[in-house]
């Protein structure tokens, strides 16, 4: 990983103003004319104390930990779906100024196989280049960058620049070896034109000015250090400062880092890097407050006197972010209003368009429409959308069910999204004849072990009770004693077949309800519970087997029926499985159904 560099001084520094005490006034980028007050009408060295004066306001190193913290306000992606940098996907995400990538804060290197792996704290003015002492500038947030742990690898310590024949590139930055003269539009302190060798690497043009920004900050901060360049490609840029040669950098350096600040102007995610770092740091960088004062520093008014009202601060609402060099002097062409593409959003209920929204490509979707009500006279619940219409009636919910704003993915198309409903259905199966048979001397009874416990076979149970005598098993049959009562319950009875055991004792049987006949053994009559009890003062009845007939009005099916349209059709084939009420899984959040009603799980009706 890199860190940053920086210069010997040779000259001390006076300051002209009281940083101290003007620091407690500078509290919002409401200031700024205020804070850059110091500077005005001068030139020259004069100024650029000025200027180190300046970026020394209200500076509190964080050490090299702070910058985790100090990330969350200056390097992540903007969370407002207003601000014009917002992107949903990225959105609370560090903002990598190498491979475009953006990361999770806290997934920082370690290890890595490729590019978007990981991120590091890149000095993107290398620590090699001064020593490595990790002193104030080994934390400066201003060069202090969240960037690719694995684009920062490949960069190594090697200088900025302009890359001729390229030997790595991942999304525009490029390592290689550098062109050999690099040409800026219009003058500088040096010229317009400076040459270069060796391998240098190249960021994206979208950064090249924050970079070169960062750079012209920094040297002005620390030019009044004992720091200096010991080793390095940070002689290709840099060199010691003198008020006789050219503030801290080379020719190269010049031209370079003031063509990179020309052809990329402040950019708003600049201007909030600086917000944020003042309010972590404490401090400000006033290359991005006032890009122009870097022309009369290096550039093409060098040795002039500064007036600052000539100079427009980004923070004014009459910069242009990306567009204004910062000189109201400057002719800025208007800029063409950017065209909005919006898509159509249809809220369809009951197969009708309600309402059509119109609404910018990649925003999300702000408010959704009243909870509808379904066309059918079956009062089916409404439980939210889906970019789907279901085909007549479903028993599953959809996979894709939206019952939030926030849920919905932000616009790329013309969408229409469907009011899904639900309902409890219940269907009744055909009448299925059974028999169940209880063979008493087949089901594992020991001699004379009593009965105690019910005797269950496929929805039937039998059960024995009472009498002088417990109910026990003897040779093949259960004796039932007088005043005993046995107890056949199933769906719906409507015969019992009874088979005596030997030496049965031929007690009276009584059937409630329904009736037993003793010449036939059998009962018959419709019930789903039947109480036989035996008669008499003494004796026994032997019962051997039973055989249970069951006939009743079918089986219920109770389900959920989910639809987006009344037009559909009410046949469908559902799952045999009979439940009274019907769990939903919507959005990961589980709900119940009972009858024609949505609960949650604790209990709470959810409104129509």
């Amino acid at each position: 990983m890199k860190r940053f560099c920086l210069l010997s001084l040779s000259i001390a520094v006076c300051c002209l103003w009281s940083a101290t005490a003007f620091a407690k006034s500078v509290t919002a980028p409401a200031d700024i004319p205020a804070y850059y007050s110091v500077a005005n009408n001068k030139s020259g060295t004069a100024l650029y104390n000025a200027i180190n004066t300046i970026t020394n306001v209200g500076f509190s190193s964080l050490g090299y930990d702070g910058a985790i913290t100090a990330y969350q306000k200056s390097d992540v992606y903007p969370t407002d779906p207003s601000h014009p940098d917002y992107d949903a996907s990225r959105a609370g995400k560090l903002w990598d100024m190498y491979g475009a990538c953006a990361f999770v804060l806290g997934d920082e290197c370690g290890n890595y196989k490729g590019e978007c792996d990981c991120y590091n704290r890149e000095h993107s003015i290398p620590k090699s280049w001064w020593g490595g002492g990790k002193n104030n500038m080994y934390s400066d947030i201003f060069h202090l960058v969240p960037t690719d742990g694995y684009v920062n690898n490949r960069r190594s310590a090697y200088a900025f620049g302009e890359v001729s024949n390229v030997t790595y590139t991942y999304n525009e930055c490029k390592l290689g070896s550098s062109v050999s003269t690099i040409t800026t539009d219009k003058e500088t302190l040096l010229g317009t034109s400076a040459s270069c060798s060796g391998t240098v690497f190249e960021p994206r043009d979208e950064y090249k000015g924050d970079f070169a920004r960062g750079y012209l900050g920094m040297i002005a901060k620390y030019s009044n250090t004992s720091y200096s360049i010991t080793s390095g490609n940070g002689g290709l840029i840099f060199e010691s400062f003198s008020s006789t040669q050219h503030f801290g950098l080379t020719k190269y350096g010049i031209v370079l880092l003031m063509k990179w600040h020309r052809e990329d102007p402040v950019s708003r995610k600049e201007i909030d890097r600086n917000n944020g770092i003042q309010a972590t740091q404490g401090n400000r960088n006033p290359f991005i407050d006032y890009p122009y004062l870097a022309e009369y520093i290096w550039g093409e008014k060098a040795g002039e006197t500064v007036h600052m009202d000539d100079l427009l601060p980004s923070t004014d609402p009459a910069f242009v972010p990306g567009v204004s060099n910062g000189w109201r002097g400057e002719d800025i062409p208007p800029t063409p209003p950017t065209p909005v593409t919006k898509y159509g959003v249809t809220w369809s209920v009951n197969g009708e368009a309600v309402l059509v929204d119109s609404i910018p490509e990649g925003k999300p979707i702000a408010a959704l429409p009243a909870a509808p009500v379904s066309c059918s006279d079956e009062s089916p619940v409404f439980i939210g959308w889906t970019d789907a219409p279901i085909a007549g009636i479903a028993e599953e919910a959809p996979i894709v069910l939206y019952t939030l704003a926030a849920e919905f993915p932000a616009v790329t198309e013309d969408v229409t999204y469907y009011a899904v409903f639900a309902r409890a259905i219940e269907e009744e199966s055909e009448v299925v004849p059974a028999e169940e048979l209880f063979d008493f001397n087949n089901m594992g009874l020991k001699d004379k072990q009593v009965i105690s416990t019910p005797f269950s076979q496929n929805g039937v149970t039998v059960t024995f009770a009472g009498g002088g005598t417990p109910p026990t098993y003897y040779t093949g049959a259960v004796r039932l004693y007088a005043g005993g009562t046995m107890t056949v319950t199933a769906g719906a009875i409507n015969q019992i077949d009874f088979t005596f055991g030997a030496s049965d004792k031929s007690n009276v049987i009584s059937a409630e309800p329904g009736t037993y006949n003793k010449e036939t053994a059998q009962w018959t009559g419709a019930a789903s519970e039947v109480v036989f009890t035996i008669g008499g003062s003494n004796g026994h009845r032997r019962i051997a087997s039973l055989l249970v007939h069951v006939n009743g009005s079918g089986s219920t099916t109770t389900y959920t029926a989910f639809l987006t349209s009344c037009g559909g059709g009410m046949g469908i084939d559902h799952q045999q499985t009979a439940i009274k009420n019907q769990k939903v899984l919507i959005n990961n959040q589980l709900y119940i159904l009972v009858g024609d009603q949505l609960y949650t799980i604790t209990g709470q009706r959810i409104a129509r």
